[in-house]
């Protein structure tokens, strides 16, 4: 039910907060970082407890693209904000029919044991989401522990959520993503073969194949890039969708060509960084009129960063 990230870490006393924490975005990092500060102060430990898989998961019994961070991300941007121990909860179906206060004593106070609880002002715990703040702070003498609560995180007057950002990435408006997650929204994959279509037009590209196949992607249509692969980063344009006017697909691929290099990527992990978007996918009644719109997507891209 319960898997501590690192070995001999000490969860005892500690500063401790709780959620999905998915994006890890500003939002997110305030309440982190307060947990830190915090943890310092008190010379013990920060503790951030999280799940393996995303409680969707477990109570709607099936996986669809959804996922901001994969696990690996969000557990290194987690570390980054300086947090000592994670320990990830096995969230099943045991563990969805906690009552608050079974899953306080049993979880949170059985295995931590925590000098101080810090939440955020949306989580929840136990059985139907019926735990929060204020139960927290009703068993704060039966269990011997502080409870704080952290106020949301607003840009321009409105709160950063998980869920919002979702919506963001699905309507394809990943510089507004990018301004609440605090930095660009990515994926990752190997690059796979292709049918080699695009540098028979003149532009190569590489073909990106994920591993997680619940990690939400940006809507189809056409992006600046920068890919990130052999040490290195690279200005790029990518396209998701179904190559209509070429192949058109059964399902999306995503198609990166990356400006003024023609080098051998495949099998190469690699890192894709959505920057803005340029265009729709569409389908064009000839290869001359989708040449001329690949030209000006690559215009675009430069322009971009000029």
């Amino acid at each position: 039910m319960i898997k501590i990230n690192e070995l001999n870490c000490d969860l005892k006393n500690s500063v401790i907060t709780m959620g999905t924490f998915d994006g890890v975005h500003l939002g997110h990092q305030k309440l982190i970082k307060e947990v830190v500060k915090r943890a310092k102060k008190n010379k013990t430990k920060s503790v951030v407890i999280t799940y393996e898989k995303h409680p969707l998961e477990t109570l709607n019994l099936v996986t669809y693209p959804y996922i901001l961070t994969e696990k690996k991300d969000k557990e290194l941007l987690i570390k980054q904000l300086g947090v000592d121990c994670i320990v990830y909860l096995k969230f099943n179906k045991e563990m969805a029919e906690m009552s608050p206060e079974a899953f306080l004593e049993n979880v949170l106070i059985k295995h931590i044991n925590p000098k101080e609880i810090v939440f955020g002002y949306d989580t929840h715990f136990g059985k139907g989401r019926s735990g929060d703040y204020n139960f927290l702070k009703l068993k704060e003498k039966k269990y011997s522990y502080k409870s704080d609560i952290i106020q949301p995180f607003k840009i321009d007057g409105e709160i950063v959520s998980s869920s919002i950002i979702r919506k963001l990435i699905k309507l394809g408006k990943v510089k507004s993503a990018e301004k609440l997650l605090g930095r660009p929204y990515n994926l990752s994959g190997i690059v796979v073969h292709g049918k080699a279509i695009g540098r028979k037009i003149g532009f190569p590209t590489i073909n990106i194949s994920q591993k997680i196949r619940y990690k939400l992607n940006p809507k189809t249509g056409v992006y600046v890039t920068k890919v990130y692969a052999k040490g290195k980063s690279f200005l790029s344009v990518t396209s998701i969708g179904k190559s209509p006017t070429l192949k058109d697909s059964l399902s999306n691929n995503i198609e990166t060509h990356i400006l003024d290099v023609d080098e051998d990527f495949y099998n190469e992990k690699v890192k894709l960084e959505f920057i803005d978007f340029i265009r729709n996918e569409m389908k064009f009644d000839s290869v001359d009129k989708l040449i001329k719109a690949i030209s000006n997507d690559i215009q675009y891209a430069r322009e971009f960063y000029e």
